[in-house]
């Protein structure tokens, strides 16, 4: 696993997670109107953020990432992955949040989300990515149909990810193929954002 990344695009910087990002990771976890379909069932503490970091630098199947607006240098946002499996080609996409409302549908976000999926792709040969929403989640559902995930039709890959701290979740699933397909669009909008 390839730690200290740092991805450049012409509206932002994805950098990996460090410790000067906890602060701002800790407040938006922290957010009510934030973590409402998250899976953190506690109050996110810096003891608790620098305990998973320990862990984290030690983990090769995880990462996170944060958005930064190259105008201003001010993180708004994050997005990463677990449960990365090198011999099935496959990963958890998630963690995904935007902390700073003003940052939500820009070409700041669109940017950044394609810095990180194209960096997923290419550097681990990804075959399919999965995610798991909160079935109530109906804008998040939305959200990650128009970037190319559909519900699984398939067995479950993760069945312990549908019911985590009461909140019921389906599964989607992207191929390469489908992302490949689908990024075209994707930059095609980023262009007229």
């Amino acid at each position: 696993m390839e730690r200290n990344v740092r991805l450049e695009g012409k509206y932002v910087i994805v950098e990996e997670i460090s410790p000067k990002y906890f602060e701002n990771v800790i407040e938006w976890r922290n957010n009510p109107e934030f973590n409402k379909f998250l899976n953190q069932p506690y109050k996110l503490t810096l003891e608790l953020q620098q305990k998973w970091y320990e862990k984290y630098l030690k983990d090769g199947t995880q990462g996170l990432f944060v958005f930064i607006d190259k105008t201003n240098d001010k993180p708004f946002g994050t997005l990463g992955f677990t449960d990365y499996d090198d011999n099935e080609k496959i990963m958890i996409e998630g963690r995904a949040l935007v902390g700073e409302l003003e940052y939500r549908g820009t070409k700041e976000l669109t940017e950044g989300y394609l810095l990180v999926n194209d960096y997923l792709y290419k550097k681990y040969d990804i075959a399919t990515m999965y995610i798991h929403v909160v079935d109530q989640n109906k804008k998040v559902i939305s959200l990650n149909k128009k970037w190319g995930y559909s519900l699984n039709p398939n067995k479950t890959r993760f069945p312990e990810e549908l019911l985590v701290n009461g909140l019921i979740q389906s599964e989607y699933i992207r191929t390469r193929d489908t992302y490949y397909k689908i990024r075209e669009k994707i930059e095609q909008l980023l262009n007229f954002l």
